[in-house]
Formats: C-alpha cells, structure tokens, sequence
C-alpha cells in the first residue's frame, strides 16, 4: 500500500501529466478585438493552462516544465542578475483602455519568485518582469493586439539590425528579461550615473550586440514638482527603426527619473508607428504648465493616479 501511495504521488508531481495538448491558436470570441495567430504559440496556450492551474491554487511550475522548460533556466538566470532587477519601476497590471487585468496575478506571483522578486502587491508588479515574461502569458485582446507581439514578432530585431531572437523569448544568448533590460537601458539610462553603473554590472547576463548598444534619439521630457522638492521626470524615448518592420518605425522606450531615489529606471518598451510619434510630440502639446500623467501602466508614487499635474514638457534631440 505505501509503494501504491508513492507511486500515486509521484504521479501527480510528474510533468507528464501537465503535458496535455492544448489549442493554440484559440478561435477568437466573437467581437474580440485579437485574434492569435501561430506567433501566438505556444505562449498563449500555456497561459491558459496555467491560468486554470492558478484559479485552483495549484502549481504552476510543473506547466512550465512540460511545455516551456527554456523558460525556467531564463527566469533562474535571472534570479542572479540583481543589478538588472534594480532598473526597473513599477506596473499596473490593469489595462485601461481595454478594460481588464493583463496578466493572470497568480502567473505573475510565479515568475516573481522564481526571479527572486517581491510579488505582485494589489495590481502593482516589477514592470521589467511583467512587460517581458508576464506579457508572454497576457490573453487579454486589445486593439492593439495581444501584449506578447513585441516579443514574439521579429519588428524590434528587424527595425534595429539586431540578430534574430535577440529581443525575443528565446534567446541564442542572453535571457528575454536581461536582453529588454540592456537594449531599453542602454538607450535610456546612460544620462543617469546610478543606472548607468546597474547597467555595466547587468550587462555580464546579456547577449554580446546588447551590452553597448547606442542610437539616436528623441526623447519627451515631462517634468513635475512635487512636495518636499521631489522632481520627477517621465521620459519617452523614441529610436528610429532603420527600415519600417511591420508596420512599426521606431522602438519606444518609457523611463522615469525620481529624485527620491536619485536614480532613472525603466517601465516599458515596444515598438510603435510613426503617425504615434508625430502625435506624441506635437508642438502644441509642449512648454510649460502642460498636463502631464504616468503612460503604459507605470504607477510612481505621488503621480500615478494624484490628480491634475501640470509641469514641462519639451523634446530633446529631435531629428532637423
């Protein structure tokens, strides 16, 4: 009876028996405003296993471990890259315009600890982990498409000359999270002497084209003065793509200065059209005493969420 016991137990643990095939890609519901296309996969069925896995408190790690094992060693690499972990803000896991959660809370509980980083508290996460591997696992459709597409489309590569999967869940080199953190941090950080050296010492964790990458930019500076003589400054940068990749032609990069911690650190970066960024840079909308708020999910203390804030806001760097 014991040897049935263990044998029972031992069963239940094994990954097989979380390797049941799945549909993917799923046929959209109608009205849905995505449909998920062969790109989609495996991500998005492995996110509904999952996602059942985490409505009945069960483990997830055995799921990842039958479909996604790859991605296991990424997050465990990641675990030690703590410099990386540093360089990164906080995110709403809640999508407004498309009015749902992004991201399943126990899917991102998951990646947190094996990445060894708080969990999700209330709606807020690690945006760095969220915006990469927690996207992966997003089955919220939005006009926009699934949240997963920046990865799992060749567009960033392409547009920048990288090497293909270089930005992408599946790295020859590298990890997704630790590639997205050196790409984004090396366009956006190298102004600020704190990030800049969390930046050297995580960049030993990314693919060798990442470690150094430099491009021009234009950035929007939008800058408000808080109680206490807190400034903060939400950044946007938007590097051009050296040739349109799918329909997008430059790569955005969204970073928040804080003077309460003295340092800038990333929220997110995905790639966007260039009708999005004549829009965002519209000389009517700059100078002073223009309204500014927190963009693509970023919460920061004191500015998510506080109210009309009016500051700055101006363009640095602008193409003649």
């Amino acid at each position: 009876m014991n040897l049935l016991k263990i044998a029972v137990c031992l069963f239940l643990l094994s990954p097989a028996l979380y390797a049941a095939p799945f549909e993917c890609p799923q046929k959209p519901a109608p009205g849905a405003a995505a449909a998920e296309q062969a790109e989609d996969c495996p991500w998005a069925g492995v996110a509904r296993l999952l996602r059942e896995k985490a409505d009945k408190n069960e483990q997830l790690g055995p799921v990842f471990t039958a479909h996604i094992p790859a991605l296991l060693a990424q997050l465990d690499r990641d675990r030690g890259n703590s410099a990386a972990l540093k360089l990164w803000g906080e995110s709403i896991n809640y999508d407004e315009l498309a009015g749902g959660v992004i991201v399943h809370p126990g899917i991102l509980r998951f990646i947190a600890s094996r990445a060894g980083t708080p969990g999700p508290r209330d709606r807020l996460m690690h945006a760095g982990l969220e915006h990469t591997y927690g996207y992966l696992f997003s089955l919220l459709p939005t006009n926009f498409g699934f949240k997963r597409a920046r990865w799992v489309r060749p567009d960033i590569e392409s547009g920048l000359n990288l090497q293909r999967g270089s930005a992408g869940p599946s790295p020859s080199e590298g990890t997704l999270f630790s590639n997205i953190t050196c790409l984004a941090g090396n366009i956006a950080l190298r102004d600020d002497a704190a990030a800049s050296a969390l930046l050297d010492a995580a960049a030993a964790h990314c693919a060798a084209p990442l470690k150094s990458f430099s491009v021009r930019k234009t950035r929007l500076s939008e800058t408000v003065e808080l109680a206490g003589g807190r400034r903060v400054v939400l950044r946007t940068d938007f590097v051009p793509f050296t040739k349109p990749a799918g329909g997008n032609a430059y790569l955005l990069v969204y970073s928040v200065y804080d003077s309460a911690p003295q340092q800038a650190y990333l929220i997110s970066a995905f790639p966007v059209a260039s009708g999005f960024v004549q829009n965002a840079l519209k000389p009517a909308g700059l100078g002073p005493n223009k309204p500014v708020q927190t963009r693509y999910n970023a919460f920061v203390e004191g500015v998510t969420g506080a109210g009309k804030l009016f500051g700055k806001r101006e363009v640095s760097g602008r193409d003649k």
